[in-house]
């Protein structure tokens, strides 16, 4: 059947037309012209295919007006097949079957029988995903797929895989080079580098698998299918031909409406023999129907048939302008143009009428179509407007540098933020996408580049801060259970002092590290503290006892008819001294007991002055040596006396120098008198003193 609207210029028309005088078609319909045909689809375009050769059909036109007709109508109608494409993406186009040889047919534009759009688009039967995957997520990108990859119409929705697998390899790949990066930072090379993928990315990964399996075996069988559909097809080419060839019965045309039947039913075939095999059985069909003696009867009832059914056609068509979807819509006018080729011809008189009201209602939709991207590309290219707007913002950041951290974190919160206006921002021309977003990424991993530099420095005298406080710490807990009080005291200070000194450690060991050195600072000053409680407690006690044994010692003195004696005195000493055991005692204790002592033995009688004088100062000297401190205090001790006899002997050498004067003035006897007396003084002190020295020394 003819299903370009140009059937008038088919000899079966013209015989019609012409008082049905025409007895068969030319004998060359046999066989496939000899034209080629030139013309590429829009993907082979895009893709650089070479042109595919094809024969095509060439019509009988016998004046210039029915060339000029035929030539417009076919026009009309590749503008109307054309084009019809998802938004976004080119599909392949639908034109007259019969066309000149000016305008040839490429293998797509071919009807049930022929080369149809459905063999290029029966995988893409799904609606258009407008969605900006860009924006989700590694982690939601991969659910995503996954979900999809899952659902019983994943074959289907081979678009929305391969955008969502397309955005998710970006990510996927950003990953893998940022660990790659610090990877090589670290000191490791590319070479040595193993990308460990996690569990989910494994999964995912045999999900894909398992789809490209099951798209591979579904491609596989339709090119399976397609191949027996040519068989098949060949066959009834074959039975065709003996129809032709033999003499015509009552039941021929039975046999061919049950052979054509059958031909529309059967599916696409291999679109390298499509063109030659419609070709093939048009020219069969033509010269039967052109045999037969009720050709044009049956012409006629076959044309009102087919007006009825392409009236419907038309009715859809115009529906289709109440279709949302625009998607939908084209999909949907792809097949009713498809429906229209294999209807056949209709009466003259309706053809250009009704083949004007399906070209409109086409142009309506395509006009949608045409408005939708019109729509998109502005908003793309206000999208690039934006974008270039940003990488301008974006520029500076790609050569910045600091030694400070929190500038380093203001930065980074900055570029963060242009980053998702930067998402945000949505799609842009094709044509630059590439450009720009090759420029984005290049600045943005140049920033986190110098930083990732910045921190590992940083991270690295971190670990030598680290390394120095884990020295203090073992320093400090090697001393936390010394009891050399005073030393380990001030050693401890000065490791606190040399810890603030340090920088800081990784925030991972910092509490742990500042923990360690702190216990071991404060179970040293724990213990020290309990230890100065016992002994402010003990030294409180002894303190009591020292108290209670001068009261004593001052009731038995304020008697002054008490008498003392040596072994008294020496009971008082062993009993002071039996309340020391070690500790420092009070120093104002000490010296009443000292000065208590010193009135006792000037109490008893059987001692001389000598005596007294020796008795205590053993008494000092065996006080001293039992002070914590002794060595410092009998130094000390000594020095005083030492002090005590150089002043004593100045005093004298003053005092005889004076004397030297006194022969000279009146009352120089009663002068010299006192002065010598007061040499004599100091000089007996000085042999006390000296006395003191030598048992202090001992």
């Amino acid at each position: 059947m003819d299903t370009t609207g140009a059937e008038a210029n088919k000899p079966e028309n013209k015989a019609a037309d012409q008082e049905k005088e025409q007895a068969a078609a030319p004998q060359s319909m046999n066989e496939p012209n000899a034209a080629e045909t030139g013309t590429r689809t829009p993907e082979e375009e895009q893709a650089g295919v070479p042109k595919e050769e094809q024969p095509e059909v060439q019509p009988n036109l016998t004046t210039e007006e029915e060339s000029a007709r035929t030539e417009g109508i076919t026009e009309a109608f590749v503008e109307a097949n054309t084009n019809v494409t998802d938004p976004g993406e080119g599909l392949e186009t639908a034109a007259p079957s019969d066309q000149r040889q000016d305008t040839p047919v490429p293998p797509a534009t071919q009807s049930a029988g022929s080369p149809t759009a459905s063999q290029e688009h029966e995988d893409e039967e799904e609606d258009e995903d407008t969605t900006d995957y860009s924006q989700l997520s590694m982690a939601e990108l991969r659910q995503h797929l996954s979900s999809t990859l899952k659902g019983a119409d994943a074959i289907k929705k081979h678009r929305t895989i391969n955008e969502l697998y397309r955005q998710y390899d970006v990510k996927f790949q950003a990953e893998r080079s940022e660990a790659l990066d610090r990877f090589k930072q670290e000191g490791g090379t590319e070479e040595d580098f193993d990308y460990h993928t996690s569990q989910e990315h494994q999964d995912l990964e045999k999900l894909l698998t398992a789809y490209r399996d099951a798209r591979h075996q579904q491609r596989q069988n339709v090119e399976e299918q397609r191949q027996r559909n040519l068989e098949r097809k060949q066959q009834l080419l074959d039975q065709l031909r003996q129809l032709v060839e033999s003499a015509e019965t009552k039941n021929s045309g039975d046999e061919v409406k049950k052979l054509q039947a059958e031909w529309k039913a059967i599916g696409p075939v291999p679109a390298g023999e499509a063109q030659e095999l419609w070709d093939s059985y048009h020219a069969l069909l033509d010269i039967f129907y052109n045999n037969r003696s009720m050709f044009f009867e049956m012409k006629e009832l076959d044309r009102k048939r087919n007006l009825d059914a392409k009236l419907q056609l038309i009715d859809r068509a115009e529906a289709l302008q109440q279709e949302e979807s625009i998607n939908k819509a084209l999909q949907e006018l792809r097949h009713l143009h498809e429906e229209w080729k294999n209807i056949g011809p209709v009466p003259n008189e309706q053809r250009d009428p009704i083949w004007e009201r399906f070209i409109q209602a086409s142009e309506k939709v395509h006009e949608r179509r045409r408005a939708y991207h019109q729509e998109r590309n502005t908003r793309e290219t206000e999208n690039l407007t934006k974008k270039r707007a940003l990488l301008e913002q974006l520029q500076p950041y790609a050569t910045f540098n600091t030694d400070r951290i929190n500038e380093w974190r203001d930065k980074t919160d900055e570029i963060q933020k242009l980053k998702e206006e930067w998402d945000a921002a949505g799609l842009v021309p094709k044509e630059f996408a590439e450009e720009v977003n090759k420029t984005f990424w290049s600045n943005y991993k140049a920033f986190f580049q110098h930083k990732n530099q910045f921190f590992k420095a940083l991270d690295e005298q971190k670990m030598q801060n680290l390394r120095l406080k884990t020295e203090l710490c073992e320093e400090a807990e090697s001393l936390k259970d010394s009891t050399d009080w005073n030393a380990t005291k001030e050693k401890l200070i000065q490791l606190q002092k040399k810890w603030k000194t340090i920088g800081r450690v990784p925030d991972k060991h910092s509490d742990k590290i500042w923990q360690r050195f702190r216990a071991a600072c404060n179970a040293f000053f724990d213990r020290k503290q309990e230890n100065e409680q016992n002994r402010s407690a003990e030294l409180e006690r002894l303190s009591a006892e020292k108290l209670a044994l001068c009261d004593k010692i001052a009731d038995k003195l304020s008697d002054p008819k008490a008498l003392t004696t040596v072994d008294e005195y020496h009971t008082f000493v062993t009993q002071w001294g039996a309340t020391d055991k070690g500790k420092r005692t009070s120093p104002k204790a000490e010296d009443k007991f000292i000065a208590l002592m010193e009135r006792y033995l000037e109490r008893i009688p059987e001692l001389g002055p000598e005596e007294r004088s020796e008795m205590l100062v053993k008494l000092q000297v065996d006080r001293i040596k039992h002070s914590p401190d002794a060595g410092h205090k009998l130094h000390q001790r000594e020095q005083g006396i030492r002090r005590e006899i150089a002043q004593l002997q100045n005093d004298i050498q003053t005092l005889r120098t004076n004397i030297e004067f006194f022969g000279r003035s009146k009352n120089a006897d009663k002068l010299r008198e006192e002065y010598e007396g007061r040499i004599a003084e100091a000089q007996k002190r000085i042999d006390q003193l000296n006395h003191q020295l030598q048992a202090f020394r001992a």
